[in-house]
């Protein structure tokens, strides 16, 4: 069978007898702590009592300040509290994270946390040995029990969610005030909001699409809200092929209106990065951004005094069908050591992250919706997500996803389809076919 070469990358690394192999060979518990409160279980010193320093290393790729801030006041207060232990900061670019991190993992320079997206990512990881079990974690406590099981394999808790993430329309409020626009519920009535923006010289639609996984969160604000939402199962069914692309005509149409909005995107959507569609967003420039709740951080990273709205993206001409889509967000995992005073360290910096006084912190300064439930002071777009009915919402929590092979070739395919000047969704539909057709072979 063919294979795509970031499939490879990830079967070699598993393959290879670094440090996957240690872990693999040499399975243990993690190792376990009396049982106390949260509060006592953090007091615990993680150094040994002979001096010597622990070193853990964070890989991530958060790309808004926020979040970066986050991370570095996480460290500041570990090191604080627990003097014989270092917590080394390393954040990469998100499109490099996977080649980065499966690099590592084959060259024996596993980090001690990082963090994967999905639930289908956390399975690979956990058959090739690499990740350490978190079900007696005492934070688990502190996470809302919805979001925890994206994270199980097996029976075992082996990823926590640090956040909800919510997708949709974010929009500059005072813009659409100003020019007395309101949320659109229908596509027809979406048009009418950009052809008003644009007639007024304001980009409708901020796009990220030079960067791919930026690109990715477009179009599936609409083919989740109504593939996805309307079968549980349909990812699943494409990766075994007992569906097919071109027999969705849900699918099919949620890919039209993708480019049937092209003329909305701005004058170089393929040349925007994730960073300058922030900039253009918190400087007027573009109204609206079809994104992740993240988004919300990125932009107001550069304009403190944004308002910032929220509105699930119409996918028809009947308001019904819009859902707000709702998932656990990345998963912190832990590499599967063996040495007993590393894992009681990062044992104590999970029950750090995941505490009220450290996601307050993530709620509140990197403007998030964190995965422990508190009474935070967080930004109303977020609010509006975290408070968005249930009836009219679409939770993705626990559904089966596509596993990164079959996801790397949907939006690679994709992005293909898009760039050109002319779009030809039958033609869309036969490429992914073909693509999903080669792995299953």
């Amino acid at each position: 069978m063919k294979k795509r070469f970031i499939a490879m990358g990830m079967v070699i690394a598993m393959l290879l007898t670094g440090c996957a192999q240690n872990a693999a060979d040499n399975q243990t518990e993690t190792p376990q702590t009396q049982e106390a409160p949260l509060q006592e279980a953090q007091a615990d010193d993680a150094a040994s009592s002979d001096g010597e320093v622990i070193t853990l290393t964070w890989l991530n790729h958060y790309a808004e300040a926020g979040k970066q801030a986050w991370v570095q006041s996480v460290k500041e207060q570990f090191e604080a509290k627990y003097d014989n232990v270092v917590l080394n900061i390393e954040t990469v670019d998100a499109d490099s994270h996977k080649t980065i991190l499966q690099t590592k993992l084959a060259s024996d320079d596993a980090p001690t946390i990082f963090d994967l997206s999905s639930n289908a990512d956390l399975r690979i990881y956990n058959e090739a040995g690499y990740l350490a079990d978190l079900s007696d974690f005492e934070c688990l406590q502190n996470v809302d029990a919805g979001l925890l099981k994206e994270g199980q394999v097996d029976g075992k808790q082996v990823g926590i969610p640090v956040e909800l993430s919510g997708y949709g329309v974010f929009y500059n409020v005072d813009i659409f005030n100003e020019l007395g626009l309101e949320e659109p519920t229908t596509l027809s009535e979406l048009k009418n909001v950009c052809e008003t923006l644009k007639a007024n010289g304001i980009t409708p639609f901020a796009t990220p699409f030079g960067e791919s996984w930026a690109f990715s969160c477009y179009p599936r604000v609409l083919y989740d809200a109504v593939c996805w939402n309307n079968d549980g199962q349909f990812w699943a069914k494409l990766a075994d092929r007992s569906l097919k692309f071109a027999d969705s005509e849900d699918f099919k149409k949620q890919m039209q209106t993708v480019w049937d909005f092209h003329e909305y995107w701005g004058d170089d959507a393929f040349g925007t990065s994730w960073d300058s569609a922030q900039q253009i967003m918190a400087n007027g420039e573009a109204a609206m951004i079809a994104h992740g709740s993240w988004a919300v951080d990125g932009i107001t990273s550069y304009n403190p005094d944004i308002n910032i709205g929220v509105f699930p993206m119409p996918v028809s001409e009947d308001p019904a069908d819009r859902r707000m889509i709702k998932e656990p967000g990345q998963q912190l995992v832990l590499f599967n050591y063996q040495d007993e005073k590393v894992m009681e360290a990062a044992r104590n910096l999970y029950n750090m992250i995941y505490s009220q006084d450290c996601m307050r912190v993530y709620a509140e300064e990197a403007h998030q919706m964190p995965s422990v439930p508190g009474d935070y002071n967080i930004l109303p777009a977020l609010a509006e997500i975290v408070n968005y009915p249930a009836e009219e919402s679409f939770s993705e929590a626990g559904l089966p996803r596509n596993d990164p092979e079959h996801e790397d070739v949907l939006f690679e395919t994709m992005l293909n389809a898009y760039t050109g000047s002319n779009f030809d969704v039958e033609a869309l539909a036969k490429d992914l076919d073909a693509g999903f057709d080669n792995i299953k072979k």
